[in-house]
């Protein structure tokens, strides 16, 4: 079956689909019902989960649900979910993580699971100097590599890694990192990083595209005047720069008309030159909470 807005071949031979639905922030089962339904129709086929988004149980019931509703089988989807370091024995709290998961989602694989954060991430306070970091990491990481030698997990990746984190990993790590997860838009353009990944081999996805509609980016006038010459939205745009250079996209929703919207972003073909213009317009100005970049 092919994945409309194509798919790109990790390192580990699978293909992961370009367009994902993001599943950050939406709570409770109804919501979840309505937004998977709403995606599947539309033809996403990456979902998009996380422990700490609290909603892996919810998605598990709507894909038993949704799937046979959509003439589609578990292997016709991929799914992703992420896994946070704490501060103690992550040997045994990240295989704990990811059983629960697979019991969550009702799956007896997950396609992709992540390493969260380079360290235990606060959303009140992201900046993370613990020594212990480079510890909780390793344990975390080693434990997915455990879980992928018995089938559980098929690829492990990473998200909000910077170059230095991925160079430490090289150094323990049996398995090379399948993609690494990162905020991306014109105005936080990771050029030195995503070179560096495209060098590695890592798959490079973006989150937060639309850089949490701040005006300032919303309302950039080359975004502006790219969203008229296309005879389409900015949100649009902001989607297509993403995709046009190979690079995932993970766009989130919880109205229908939103997240069918949003998969036309397909539709939507950006010149090199357009490209171009738009990563000019970096200010390595970042919009996320998760600042990998401040994690010892």
């Amino acid at each position: 079956m092919a994945i409309v807005g194509g798919t790109y071949k990790l390192n580990t031979g699978y293909e992961i689909p370009l367009i994902g639905f993001g599943t950050f922030q939406i709570k409770g089962q109804e919501a979840i019902n309505v937004s998977i339904d709403a995606a599947l129709g539309a033809g996403y086929r990456l979902i998009d989960t996380a422990k700490v988004y609290g909603n892996e149980k919810e998605i598990g019931n709507a894909l038993q649900e949704y799937l046979p509703k959509r003439n589609l089988k578990r292997a016709d989807l991929f799914i992703t979910t992420k896994v946070l370091p704490i501060v103690g024995d992550n040997t045994k709290a990240t295989r704990e993580a990811v059983e629960e998961s697979l019991n969550f989602l009702q799956t007896d694989y997950i396609d992709l699971v992540l390493v969260h954060y380079p360290g235990n991430f606060k959303p009140e306070a992201p900046t993370d100097d613990n020594p212990n970091n480079p510890t909780y990491r390793k344990d975390t990481y080693q434990v997915l590599e455990k879980l992928q030698a018995e089938g559980k997990i098929r690829s492990i990746g990473i998200s909000n890694y910077e170059i230095r984190h991925i160079e430490e990993l090289k150094k323990y790590a049996k398995v090379q990192p399948a993609a690494n997860q990162c905020e991306f838009h014109p105005h936080f353009t990771r050029n030195e990083l995503r070179e560096y990944c495209k060098k590695e081999n890592i798959f490079f996805q973006a989150f937060t595209s639309l850089g949490r509609n701040d005006p300032s980016l919303i309302n950039d006038p080359v975004v502006v005047s790219l969203a008229e010459k296309h005879k389409t939205s900015v949100y649009l745009v902001l989607l297509a720069y993403a995709l046009v250079q190979n690079i995932g996209i993970l766009p989130k929703s919880v109205t229908p008309a939103r997240i069918k919207e949003n998969f036309g972003v397909t539709n939507v073909t950006l010149t090199k030159e357009e490209v171009e213009q738009l990563t000019g317009l970096n200010r390595n100005k970042n919009h996320s909470k998760a600042q990998g970049w401040t994690v010892a």
